[in-house]
């Protein structure tokens, strides 16, 4: 975690260096394109070669992705809470510079994809593309022996710095954000539990994912989108079939925050795609919240992505031990 955000200063520095040519900002904004794909592409090797996730997704697949589509509408509806009845009144206003970072980013989209719905259906296609290639050939061995998932990662926040670096009034909204930011944190956690809650009901109410129990449903939605490592936690806690459970709703809670960023903010005000995209909103959600909720939300992301981050080592193990 320190490190991604490490690497976003460093490109942040290298902004504002270069804030003056326009050469960097146009190589950062493809990049930021090129390095969700990579990491869309990625992240779909690893799940289709992934042999564990294979076995059991005929069972359990089903309730991996309501789980984690509900912890998304959990925190969406937590997100329009907040706003509507205290965080709008103190919220960051843009800047209103036509070469902002928002608009940079925008330009950055529609040019590489030709908008944000096709760009979109273009995710989509590549982690599919990715699940089958890791499926049918050794792509998810390589993928294991090299780390490219991280080189990814790092490629893009260097970039996401970088363009974040060259908007000054960005980088002064860092230091000018309310005391109420700490209900963004808040709502992510407590709208994952009470999204989650609700489909655990539901599914039983139905006859579905009868094998799992509440302690065990919270636990996987409090994973805040970090299914690498909440699914390590419930693997070795509570077995293979939790820990699967929990990566792919965690997979689908950051693709479904990647996907939707847009139609989120439209529909559940700026925080929408902030809070849904819980520790994934400083690194793979960052450039699609940026891009439609305004470079002035980067402190609030930030800030809330971090606690979101820091719960999941304590909270999901809490759970985990209530259900053994």
């Amino acid at each position: 975690m320190f490190r991604i955000f490490g690497i976003m200063c460093l490109g942040a520095a290298v902004g504002w260096i270069t804030r003056r040519a326009t050469l960097p900002r146009r190589v950062a904004r493809r990049t930021v394109t090129i390095a969700i794909l990579a990491l869309m592409l990625f992240l779909g090797v690893e799940v289709g070669g992934n042999e564990l996730v294979v076995r059991y997704l005929g069972t359990i697949g089903l309730t991996a992705v309501l789980l984690g589509a509900g912890t998304v509408g959990g925190t969406l509806v937590a997100a329009k809470v907040v706003w509507r009845y205290g965080f709008r009144s103190v919220a960051p206003k843009a800047a209103g510079d036509s070469g902002s970072t928002h608009a940079a980013m925008q330009e950055a989209d529609e040019a590489s994809t030709g908008g944000g719905s096709r760009f979109s259906l273009v995710i989509v296609g590549t982690f599919a593309a990715g699940v089958a290639l890791g499926g049918t050939t050794p792509a998810a061995e390589w993928v294991g022996v090299w780390p490219l998932t991280m080189w990814a990662l790092y490629l893009l926040m260097l970039a996401v710095g970088i363009t974040i670096g060259s908007d000054a009034a960005t980088l002064q909204s860092l230091v000018r954000q309310p005391r109420r930011t700490l209900w963004v944190p808040a709502a992510t956690i407590l709208g994952s539990w009470a999204g989650v809650s609700a489909v655990w009901g539901v599914l039983r109410l139905v006859g579905v994912g009868r094998g799992l129990g509440w302690a065990e449903a919270m636990a996987v939605g409090s994973g805040q989108g970090y299914y690498s490592l909440s699914g390590v936690l419930l693997g070795e806690m509570c077995g293979p079939e939790i820990g699967t459970v929990a990566l792919l709703a965690n997979i689908v809670r950051e693709m479904l925050t990647v996907v939707g960023a847009g139609w989120m903010v439209r529909r559940f005000s700026p925080l929408g795609p902030i809070c849904s995209g819980g520790a994934t909103a400083m690194d793979v959600s960052l450039p699609g919240i940026l891009r439609h909720c305004g470079p002035q939300y980067l402190a609030v992301a930030l800030f809330q992505a971090v606690i979101a981050d820091l719960s999941v080592p304590f909270i999901v193990p809490f759970f985990a031990g209530m259900a053994v």
